[in-house]
């Protein structure tokens, strides 16, 4: 419960690093389908997102776990120190495409923005949305 409490904190200053995000994408994976968690999120269940969209945000999520696994501890908590030659290494050694990796790094740089973003709209989920023109930035 505390750990929860802490990544919350840090996750809503935009203080997260990618092993932060693999612990969320674990936490979400046992609440179930991206599709009924969506439902769950006060404001979002009216939001009407595809189906299709959300299937396929869900496979991008597992793949990136796995991805993951063949990050440096040093690499997960800091991402920015991932170049190029990193991407190559880390694609060879979780079998992924280095474009899958790269979608990976700017999955988690556009998630730091946006939890800024929702900060700076002060948890009001209609103001959020209006700064990306009612659509979520959900990478595919």
């Amino acid at each position: 419960m505390e750990d929860a409490e802490d990544l919350g904190r840090r996750f809503l200053k935009g203080e997260f690093n990618l092993i932060d995000l693999y612990e969320q994408m674990e936490a979400m994976s046992k609440m179930g389908p991206l599709s009924q968690i969506v439902e769950m999120i006060p404001g979002f269940s009216s939001l009407k997102l595809p189906k299709e969209m959300l299937q396929v945000q869900e496979g991008k999520l597992k793949k990136w776990k796995v991805a993951m696994l063949s990050f440096t501890k040093k690499e997960l908590e800091d991402p920015e120190i991932v170049d190029s030659s990193r991407v190559e290494r880390i694609s060879k050694g979780s079998g992924m495409p280095t474009n899958e990796i790269r979608e990976l790094l700017k999955q988690y740089k556009q998630s730091k923005k946006m939890v800024k973003m929702f900060k700076g709209s002060k948890g009001d989920i209609s103001k959020f949305m209006k700064k990306f023109g009612g659509k979520l930035p959900m990478g595919g």
